[in-house]
């Protein structure tokens, strides 16, 4: 146990608290690509010398999760790092979450001693694979997804290893950018080992230590204590990714028993042969994130928060694949079918205290010319609960992405944005009525290359407590004559100069009987606009 007294230890929480938060400022500041310095597609966290998570910046829920398991495999592999080293590493099945996910750890040392490390993940624009964006539509190994980075150094005593770089330089389809954007992320951690460097010559290494200890004592007591407030039972749900032929079940079960917060995820679907498998990292970054809406927000998330969780996953498993599964998808479309699932588990054990599921997507695409990609994830509605409307318009859940400037699009790419704007009667009706999704046309000023990974074309999000289903989402090509082409939820293709991809996205489902109060703010959706059994259209 630690000998700080209260007040010190909560000095000391902001203290280090404000550590990964101002290493997520640098590096999106000093970034390249858009992608990150714009859409703020990176995470940041500190780590003890054990690989326990000690603080993290609120950034994106799919990453930070996930980073515990990449700070494992590196320590494994590397036990004797020095000071100046940083490790690189891309692989899902070490530590990973998908490759364009690029994670950089750093340790940090006093006296010679392991104290513990700065990380940071970034998700780049492209890391070569057999599409531009590195996020083809279909995709059946890992390989074709881009380049697979083993836990390796890359910055030794300093100086980036020009072995690595030559990886980038000859894989990637802009290099220039990647190692930019690399640059950035090393940057960023020598920011966190200064800072925590400083802290230790500040105030002691046995200060350090106890801050450490008491921290993850403080989050765990309070996980469990929140736990045992909640009433003990068991619960089922099943959900479902589209799937090209046939609907792929995520099945769960959670166990809620005093401390325990146990999910099972026996009868989930086998691993796919396309790319809708999530590794088990981003499994579990999932399963914490509920967990995490679970939980007073004052409680500061660190490995103590998750000592209670225990997951059950079987392998071989879409949730829990075996190498070399593709997993593009995974961490992005599957990772919220998880998150839904769970919560739909929860709604019968804890009534009038779990929202109506968002949109449940990321709405990825991927836009490639020579030279040139551009990644986004379009956001739409989150599902209403028992206090207010669902929010329109926004990232829900395993995301928490900006959009990119209109002008910052067009100043860099060869692309028209004709319309971002709200999606009229998206939302699901109730009496809290669900947020609307988006509309997003982009108009082509040259030929492209185009991916799409999308979810929730085929099942809708679900209204809660007698609460409307949203409406699907949508993906469509306009041709230069003006007829429009309806396009799977995952599909690479070619488009050409002239064309404009339009997206629509699904909004949130609503909550509670829509015939006792309507929200003037959404258009009920009637029986016929039932997107469970139709495929909605503009």
């Amino acid at each position: 146990m630690s000998i700080l007294d209260p007040v010190t230890l909560e000095v000391f929480k902001h203290l280090i608290l404000a550590i990964p938060e101002e290493m997520g400022a640098n590096l999106r500041r000093t970034a390249f690509s858009p992608n990150i310095k714009e859409r703020l597609d990176e995470s940041c966290a500190l780590f003890d010398a054990n690989g326990r998570l000690i603080a993290q910046a609120e950034h994106i829920p799919v990453h930070l999760g996930a980073m515990p398991s990449a700070v494992e495999a590196v320590a494994a592999d590397f036990p004797r790092l020095s000071p100046g080293d940083q490790v690189i590493v891309n692989d899902p099945y070490r530590g990973g979450s998908h490759l364009p996910d690029i994670t950089l750890i750093a340790p940090f040392f006093w006296q010679g001693r392991l104290k513990g490390y700065a990380v940071n993940r970034a998700h780049h624009a492209d890391v070569g694979g057999k599409t531009p964006g590195s996020m083809p539509g279909s995709s059946s190994t890992l390989y074709e997804e881009g380049i697979v980075i083993p836990p390796t150094v890359f910055v030794r005593n300093h100086g980036m290893q020009k072995a690595v770089l030559k990886v980038f330089e000859k894989e990637t389809r802009n290099p220039t950018e990647r190692i930019g954007d690399l640059n950035a992320q090393v940057g960023a951690n020598r920011l966190g080992v200064s800072r925590c460097i400083d802290f230790i010559h500040r105030y002691g290494e046995e200060a350090f230590d106890s801050f450490v200890e008491a921290i993850l004592d403080y989050s765990r007591s309070r996980v469990i204590a929140h736990l045992s407030t909640l009433p003990d039972g068991a619960s089922e749900a099943s959900d479902y990714l589209d799937g090209e032929q046939e609907p792929i079940p995520i099945k769960v079960k959670v166990l809620l028993e005093g401390k325990c917060f146990e999910v099972d995820f026996t009868g989930t679907a086998s691993q796919s042969e396309g790319n809708a498998n999530a590794p088990i990292s981003v499994t579990r970054s999932a399963v914490y994130y509920v967990l995490r809406c679970l939980l007073p927000a004052d409680i500061p998330p660190n490995h103590g928060c998750y000592e209670t969780v225990h997951i059950v996953a079987p392998e071989g498993t879409l949730i829990n694949p075996q190498p070399p599964a593709a997993v593009s998808s995974g961490n992005v479309e599957t990772s919220q079918r998880i998150v839904d699932v769970l919560l739909l588990a929860l709604k019968d054990l804890l009534p009038n205290q779990i929202p109506a599921q968002g949109q449940g997507t990321m709405n990825n695409l991927a836009l490639g010319w020579k030279g040139k990609t551009y990644y986004e994830t379009i956001a739409g509605g989150m599902g209403a609960n028992p206090r207010c409307d669902g929010a329109s318009a926004v990232q829900v859940h395993m995301t928490n992405t900006a959009t990119t400037p209109t002008e910052v699009i067009e100043s860099t790419y060869p692309i028209r944005v004709l319309k971002t704007e709200m999606r009229q009667g998206s939302g699901g009706a109730g009496l809290h009525s669900g947020g609307m999704g988006v509309t997003r046309e982009l108009l082509l000023l040259e030929d492209a290359v185009i991916s799409l990974q999308s979810e929730r074309r085929r099942f809708p999000p679900r209204g809660i407590a007698g609460g409307g289903n949203a409406r699907c989402g949508q993906n469509l090509l306009k041709r230069v004559d003006g007829t429009e082409v309806e396009l799977p939820g995952r599909s690479t293709f070619k488009a050409l100069k002239g064309e404009t991809i339009i997206i629509n996205t699904p909004g949130g489902g609503g909550w509670g009987p829509p015939d006792t109060c309507i929200s003037p703010l959404l258009t009920p959706c009637s029986s016929t606009d039932n997107p469970a059994t139709s495929r909605e259209h503009s």
